[in-house]
């Protein structure tokens, strides 16, 4: 697998030059859903240009093996559960148009409860949808999750099934946050998300490798915990504990990125 990518220049330019985007980093415990205008403009300089090489790598590794399982299709879907600034579905998009030639058109669905992430990932789908040969037809979802309550509310409003669904650095926010009490978070996100795929559809679930002060339990551990027994099938996921993701940028050189993923197949 590809770990290390360049952000494309365009993209560069739009989220450091145009949209004033900031490099930098903090190993805290991350809960960007209260963060302010400032601080996701941090967000963007700094974990965009992670979740785009993550994501991109990922699904591009993913497409090349399995492209003859999509090779039909000229659409597909995609449902982002905390979105942010939206670095994996510019990667994930970035993936498709380089290995899945027949692919005109992606519809997403795009939720985060942020919604000054939202206005800036708005901005970076325009320049997109600008650069790349395909139909990009987006709808953002601001959408505030803090409680199982409004999680099964979500599941009734979400009507559609999709062909991919993911999650990039967001699911640790529900842990530090509490959202859904002493139960596994990877757990409930994963149960609930699992019937809104298509048959052969992918849930690609990517998060901060940290020992989070709340749950006093390492995240990849949790996340492991939460899909045993799980009824999709794992067919991809990083090696050991964690993986490492390079990517370079017009402020930082080999930026890197450990995470520890798991891509999950409906059977």
């Amino acid at each position: 697998m590809v770990t290390e990518v360049r952000l494309p220049k365009w993209l560069d330019e739009c989220i450091f030059i145009k949209l004033k985007a900031k490099y930098c980093c903090s190993n805290s415990d991350m809960t960007v859903i209260d963060w302010d205008k400032k601080d996701v403009l941090n967000y963007l300089g700094t974990y965009f240009p992670r979740s785009y090489a993550e994501s991109y790598c990922i699904f591009r590794e993913f497409f090349i093996y399995h492209s003859r399982n999509w090779a039909d299709k000229e659409t597909i879907s995609l449902f982002d559960f905390g979105c942010g600034t939206g670095g994996e579905i510019v990667g994930m998009l970035m993936a498709v148009s380089e290995t899945l030639p027949n692919i005109n058109t992606v519809d997403i669905v795009a939720l985060d409860g942020n919604q000054d992430a939202l206005r800036l990932f708005e901005r970076v789908m325009e320049v997109v949808s600008s650069k790349l040969d395909i139909t990009i037809k987006c709808q953002v979802a601001p959408i505030r999750i803090d409680d199982l309550y409004d999680l099964s509310i979500l599941k009734s409003v979400i009507s559609d099934c999709y062909d991919i669904i993911i999650s990039f650095k967001a699911i640790c926010e529900f842990v530090t946050k509490e959202r859904f009490e002493e139960e596994n978070a990877y757990k409930h996100i994963a149960q609930s998300f699992l019937p809104k795929l298509e048959a052969g559809g992918i849930m690609l679930l990517v998060d901060v490798t940290t020992y989070n002060n709340v749950s006093q339990e390492w995240l990849p551990v949790m996340m492991d915990k939460g899909l045993s027994g799980f009824q999709g099938k794992i067919v991809m996921r990083n090696k050991g504990f964690n993986q490492m993701f390079y990517i370079t940028h017009s402020c930082k050189k080999l930026d890197k990125s450990k995470v520890a993923w798991r891509l999950i197949l409906k059977q």
